[in-house]
C-alpha cells in the first residue's frame, strides 16, 4: 500500500465570517494579492501523534466547578440515585440498572398515590419554573438510577440560588400560564425544539430583527407566528413563511388566543415593533417588552400599562442596562443635531458623499432627516427598498427615495460600514474621483463608549454661513484622511435611566431581563426599584 501524506491543520483556526462585517460584503469588493505558501508533508503516524482526535468529534470540556458548585452536583447524583418512591439508595438494591428498576416498579405497586403526587408536584414545579424546569423534569423521570448527563456544550450548570444566564433567558422566552406554553422571539436552537415537543404552537415575534427571527424559515410548521402587520409582510416576503402560518395583531386590539387575552403594544423600536401583554386567566398578567424604547412620554399614554400597574411579570429589554449608558437624547434631538453637522460639512464642502448609517429595518428617521436638511433625496440599495416596500411610509417619505446612487450624494448604507474607515475608503474610491471626501454618520446608542476618545474641534464645521457653530455635547466627530465620521447616541433601545422609571412607574411583581446583563450592579439596582415601588422581583 502506498504511503499516505497529509498536511497538518494550521496551528490557528481563522475567525468566523460575521454577515455583518462590512468588509465581508460583495460590493465594492478590492482585488486580493494571492499568497503562495509552500506544503509541508510529513508521515501520517506523526500526525497522529501530534493529532490524536484528527477525523473524531471534539468536545470542549466541562468547566470547573467551584467548590459550592460541586457541593451541589454531587448531592444532585446522590439524590439521583436514591427511590423516588421510598427514598432508599438504589445502589445498595442492585448493581444494575434493570434491578433498580424492578425495585422502583415494586414502589410504584405498593403506593401508587404517592407517586402520583410527585408526578404532579414535578408538572407544577415545571409550570411555575419555566423551560429550565420543564428540562429537567424529562430527564429525571426516565431514569431514576443513572447518572445525570453533563450539560450540552455552552450551557451552564444551575443552582438554586442564583440561575444562570440561560435559566433567565428561557424564563424569559416563555410565558407562564398559558396553553403550550406560549414563547416569544424563540425559532431555534433546542429550545424550540423541546417547546414544540411540549405542545407550543403559539409562537410571537415582536419584530423584524435577525436576532429574534433567527431560525424561522418557509418550512415553518410548529404552529402560528402572531406578530403586527408590517412584520408579517417582512416575514412573509423576505423569509417566505406560508401566509396560512401568520396571524396579524393589531396595535392596542386585545385579541384572544387559546383562551388567553393578547394584546400587541407600540414599542417604540423599528416599524412594526410591539410589546405583548398576556394575560391568562386566573394567572399573572406578563408583559413582554421586546426591543422598545420606553419613555415617559411614550409609556403613559398607553392605558393597557395602567391596567396591570403592579401586578404583572415583565420581561425587559436591558440591552442598555449600564451605568455607562445613563441617559441618551431624544431622538428627535440627535436627528436635529446628525442635520446640522452634515449640512455644514457640505457647505464647506459640495463634493463631499454622505453615508447614513442604518439596519435592514430601523434608523429611517435619520437618514430621511439628512436628506430634508440638504434638500436632496437618498439613494436606498434594492435589498433595503424591497424591505422599505413592507413599511408604512407617508408619500413624502417615499418621494425622498432614489433608486439611482448617481443622482444623489446622500447614501443610506449598513451601519457596520460607517465603522470601518477602510470601507468607507473604497467607497470613494469606487466612485472614481466624483468625490473628494466622505461624511459618516453612525447613529447608535453604543457611540456613547467613544465620547472618551471624542475630539474636541469644530471640525470644518464652521457653518454654511462662516460663523463657528458648536456641537451638541453628545456628538463626537473622528477625522481621518479624506473621511469624516459622527457618531450620535440614536437609540432605539431605552437607557438606564428610562429603565429605571419605567419600572419604578410599572410597579412589576417580578423583573425578568430579556438582553444579558454584563453590569449586575445596574440590574440589582432595578430590581431594587422595582421593589421600592411595591413589587417583589425573583433571581436575587
Amino acid at each position: 500500500m502506498a504511503s499516505t501524506t497529509m498536511t497538518p491543520p494550521p496551528p490557528s483556526r481563522a475567525p468566523p465570517r460575521n454577515e455583518s462585517d462590512p468588509e465581508d460584503d460583495d460590493d465594492f469588493k478590492e482585488p486580493k494579492r494571492m499568497l503562495t505558501r509552500k506544503k509541508r508533508t510529513v508521515p501520517r503516524s506523526m500526525v497522529k501523534r501530534e493529532w490524536p482526535q484528527l477525523g473524531r468529534p471534539v468536545f470542549r470540556r466541562e468547566e470547573p466547578l467551584d467548590e459550592g458548585g460541586r457541593e451541589e452536583a454531587m448531592a444532585a447524583e446522590v439524590k439521583e440515585n436514591l427511590c423516588p418512591i421510598c427514598g432508599k439508595d438504589l445502589n445498595e438494591v442492585s448493581p444494575t440498572v434493570l434491578g433498580r428498576q424492578a425495585h422502583i416498579n415494586a414502589c410504584l405497586d405498593k403506593n401508587p398515590q404517592k407517586d402520583e403526587e410527585g408526578c404532579s408536584g414535578r408538572v407544577d414545579r415545571a409550570e411555575s419554573g419555566g423551560l429550565a424546569s420543564t428540562m429537567a423534569t424529562r430527564t429525571t423521570t426516565t431514569r431514576p438510577a443513572s447518572r445525570p448527563r453533563p450539560p450540552p456544550q455552552g450551557v451552564p450548570p444551575t443552582t438554586s440560588s442564583t440561575p444562570p444566564w440561560l435559566v433567565q433567558k428561557q424564563q424569559a422566552h416563555v410565558v407562564r400560564g398559558t396553553p403550550g406554553p406560549f414563547a416569544v422571539d424563540c425559532f431555534q436552537g433546542k429550545q424550540m425544539q423541546i417547546l414544540a415537543e411540549r405542545g407550543t404552537t403559539s409562537w410571537f415575534l415582536s419584530h423584524f430583527h435577525s436576532d429574534h427571527y433567527m431560525g424561522l424559515k418557509k418550512d415553518f410548521g410548529a404552529g402560528r407566528v402572531y406578530c403586527t402587520m408590517v412584520t408579517a409582510k417582512l416575514v412573509h416576503r423576505i423569509l417566505g413563511v406560508p401566509l396560512q402560518c401568520i396571524y396579524v395583531l393589531e396595535i392596542g386590539k386585545p385579541c384572544a388566543v387559546q383562551g388567553v387575552r393578547v394584546t400587541a403594544l407600540d414599542a417604540n423600536h423599528c416599524p412594526g415593533a410591539c410589546m405583548f401583554l398576556f394575560e391568562p386567566a386566573g394567572e399573572a398578567p406578563t408583559l413582554h417588552t421586546g426591543d422598545a424604547r420606553l419613555t415617559d412620554e411614550h409609556t403613559r399614554r398607553i392605558p393597557e400599562l395602567l391596567r396591570v400597574r403592579g401586578a404583572c411579570v415583565l420581561a425587559l429589554d436591558t440591552t442598555y442596562c449600564s451605568h455607562k449608558y445613563a441617559s441618551f437624547p431624544s431622538q428627535r434631538r440627535v436627528v436635529e443635531a446628525v442635520a446640522k453637522c452634515v449640512v455644514a460639512e457640505v457647505a464647506s464642502n459640495p463634493k463631499v458623499l454622505v453615508l447614513v448609517g442604518s439596519y435592514t429595518i430601523g434608523k429611517e428617521a435619520v437618514f430621511f432627516g439628512v436628506a430634508r436638511a440638504l434638500g436632496r433625496r437618498v439613494y436606498i440599495g434594492a435589498n433595503k427598498r424591497r424591505v422599505m416596500g413592507c413599511l408604512d411610509l407617508t408619500d413624502e417619505e417615499k418621494s425622498l427615495v432614489c433608486e439611482d446612487d448617481t443622482k444623489t450624494n446622500v447614501h443610506a448604507v449598513p451601519l457596520g460600514y460607517t465603522r470601518s474607515h477602510k470601507k468607507l475608503e473604497s467607497i470613494l474610491k469606487h466612485y472614481k474621483g466624483k468625490y473628494t471626501g466622505v461624511v459618516a454618520v453612525c447613529p447608535t446608542g453604543w457611540s456613547l463608549d467613544q465620547q472618551a476618545q471624542a475630539q474636541p474641534k469644530l471640525t470644518a464645521f464652521c457653518g454654511a454661513r462662516g460663523k463657528p457653530s458648536a456641537m451638541e455635547p453628545f456628538v463626537t466627530c473622528k477625522r481621518k484622511g479624506r473621511v469624516v465620521t459622527y457618531s450620535v447616541p440614536y437609540s432605539e433601545h431605552s437607557s438606564y435611566d428610562e429603565l429605571r422609571s419605567f419600572v419604578s412607574w410599572l410597579q412589576p411583581k417580578e423583573l425578568l431581563p430579556f438582553v444579558r446583563v454584563s453590569d449586575q450592579d445596574a440590574l440589582r439596582g432595578l430590581k431594587q426599584v422595582a421593589r421600592a415601588a411595591g413589587g417583589a422581583p425573583r433571581g436575587e
